[in-house]
């Protein structure tokens, strides 16, 4: 199958004391194996990281994503909103595209112009039970740097997301009132185990009195907790923050 489209959040969701890459001099760890693909949206081309399927429960909000299965050369997936877009989402179900056999493939670049083959007789869609996290990059997101076991990591803020309770989320710790240079903290990245672009945010306090140090990872997190210098809060915010 040919890979899948998908865009970036509408209003990205500032963490705290996030700087954007470009403006570092630090070294910066990357994970050259994240994928950027090319597809069509309203006639235009655009790119989106394909993070592949995720797996979410019944109840999240989704967007279509149109992939073909014997389309014509140069046809690619369609997504039919992007960021900005109501109704945006990076999170997309999978909907399969196939000519039928009396029909001339051609490149379809529009969810109008799918629905057309569609009503035209010239294609059948087939909804699937697939959802795929494929932020649409692009429209003003900017890579944004954090703190990942002592290592700087880069990533894309793509703004909160509503998920339904249950679904797998990972721990993002945003520090409110943190030393010069601090970042959000991870304690996982690609190709490692739990690994998930949504994140869970938690709010990390420095309590009055404290020396403020910069934490570079979640075992300083935890231990700055231990020692009373440091408050956590918990929150129901999940963003959607791929690292790249």
């Amino acid at each position: 199958m040919k890979r899948l489209l998908i865009p970036a959040l509408v209003a990205a969701f500032v963490l705290p004391a996030a700087a954007p890459a470009r403006t570092t001099m630090e070294p910066i760890r990357h994970f050259p194996n994240q994928q950027k693909t090319l597809g069509f949206y309203k006639g235009r081309t655009v790119r989106y990281l394909d993070f592949g399927p995720i797996k979410l429960r019944p109840g999240n909000k989704v967007a279509p994503i149109w992939v073909f299965t014997n389309g014509a050369d140069g046809q690619r997936n369609v997504i039919d909103v992007a960021p900005g877009d109501r109704g945006y989402t990076p999170l997309w179900r999978v909907v399969m595209v196939t000519w039928t056999d009396s029909a001339t493939p051609r490149v379809l670049r529009s969810a109008a112009d799918v629905r057309r083959a569609v009503a035209a007789g010239d294609a059948t869609l087939e909804r699937t039970s697939t959802v795929v996290n494929c932020p649409v990059v692009g429209f003003g997101q900017e890579q944004t740097t954090g703190f990942h076991r002592g290592s700087t990591i880069a990533y894309y803020d793509l703004g909160p997301v509503k998920l339904a309770r249950g679904n797998k989320v990972a721990p993002i710790w945003a520090v409110t009132n943190g030393a010069s240079g601090q970042k959000n903290i991870i304690d996982v990245v690609p190709g490692r185990p739990g690994y998930t672009p949504l994140w869970r945010v938690s709010m990390v306090t420095w309590a009055d009195g404290r020396t403020r140090r910069l934490l570079k990872s979640a075992a300083a997190v935890r231990a700055a907790a231990a020692a009373g210098d440091v408050t956590i809060r918990r929150t129901d915010t999940v963003v959607n923050c791929p690292v790249i």
